[in-house]
């Protein structure tokens, strides 16, 4: 792989993330951030995370109750744009690829008891990249399948807190999931372990660490996470990540 092989890449992948990351800023601009006492109908999620070996994802969702607020039970209406670099072996070459997502899901989510459980599906369209590598030229394919997410929030004790979401892509055959539990050190604060399971025909990851949830400055909440992780393809390494979430109130 040559030095301006290398380098297109790298500038590639840095103007996917630039787009997930500046869409999440221009639309937060023209909202305003919900206040402890309202009732939100719309929420800003962006989730991000770094392996050492050089993959790496992003996404910015919003999540809209279109017949009421948040906090109550209902229908919800998702859109998701992601960008997710990995890598698999083919026919011996490893080989990098960039799929850039957008996805638009509709589901109902369940509230009882301080308890969430949230079930969406819908379309979901993929530009799935290639970089070429020895004898092997790159390749770009939109890809158009179905998306299916779930997700669980609950605090099982006073004092703790159980997180866990998956979701399928038929169009890339990716799946994802990840579960999370931690204890209060403050006002919803918390710290614990995590562990994610993922991957699709071609490889497969796991990841275990340490999180940090509930940090909020200026209506945005924050979490952040640290950890080892070892893929079929890469072998071990470590991660961090980044959550960030605000809820607003459409003007």
């Amino acid at each position: 792989m040559t030095r301006r092989t290398i380098i297109f890449q790298r500038k590639t992948a840095a103007r996917s993330l630039y787009c997930v990351l500046g869409l999440s800023t221009a639309i937060a601009t023209t909202l305003t951030v919900a206040r402890a006492g309202d009732a939100p109908r719309l929420s800003l999620q962006s989730s991000s995370d770094f392996a050492s070996y050089g993959a790496f994802y992003a996404d910015f969702t919003a999540n809209y109750s279109p017949l009421g607020n948040l906090w109550e039970p209902g229908w919800r209406v998702q859109g998701i744009t992601s960008v997710r670099r990995y890598n698999f072996i083919d026919a011996g070459t490893k080989r990098i690829g960039l799929d850039t997502t957008l996805d638009g899901l509709v589901g109902y989510q369940l509230i009882s008891n301080g308890w969430s459980w949230l079930l969406a599906t819908g379309p979901s369209v993929v530009n799935a990249h290639l970089y070429g590598t020895q004898g092997r030229p790159p390749t770009n394919t939109t890809l158009i399948g179905l998306k299916l997410l779930s997700s669980v929030y609950g605090n099982p004790t006073n004092g703790t807190m159980f997180y866990a979401q998956t979701h399928y892509n038929t169009a890339t055959e990716f799946f994802y999931v990840q579960a999370k539990t931690g204890v209060a050190i403050a006002r919803n604060l918390y710290i614990g372990p995590e562990a994610t399971y993922s991957g699709s025909w071609t490889y497969d990851q796991f990841r275990a660490g340490i999180h940090l949830t509930g940090v909020t400055l200026l209506g945005v909440q924050s979490g952040a996470s640290l950890g080892f992780v070892r893929d079929s393809s890469y072998g071990r390494g470590f991660y961090v990540g980044l959550n960030l979430q605000s809820n607003f109130l459409p003007q």
